[in-house]
């Protein structure tokens, strides 16, 4: 129950902190609760790059354990 409660906590904390951020840049109050509701709306055009990379690095990093593995078990 406590984890539970921590839980809640930090996720009440960092919606208010996105709030608050939005607000801050000048959105009305329900416009910032849309942006929580679907974050890819705000997202530009150079952070889709960054999501991109940091996925093709996550792939290509299990790609190249399994290769590493299988060539481990072809030469032992």
């Amino acid at each position: 129950m406590k984890v539970f409660g921590v839980f809640v906590f930090i996720l009440l904390l960092s919606v208010l902190l996105i709030s608050l951020m939005d607000i801050l840049l000048g959105f009305k109050l329900s416009h910032a609760l849309l942006h929580l509701l679907n974050p890819f709306w705000v997202i530009e055009p150079g952070e889709y790059v960054m999501l991109a990379f940091l996925l093709f690095i996550t792939i290509g990093q299990q790609i190249m354990i399994i290769i590493k593995n299988y060539k481990q078990k072809d030469s032992s």
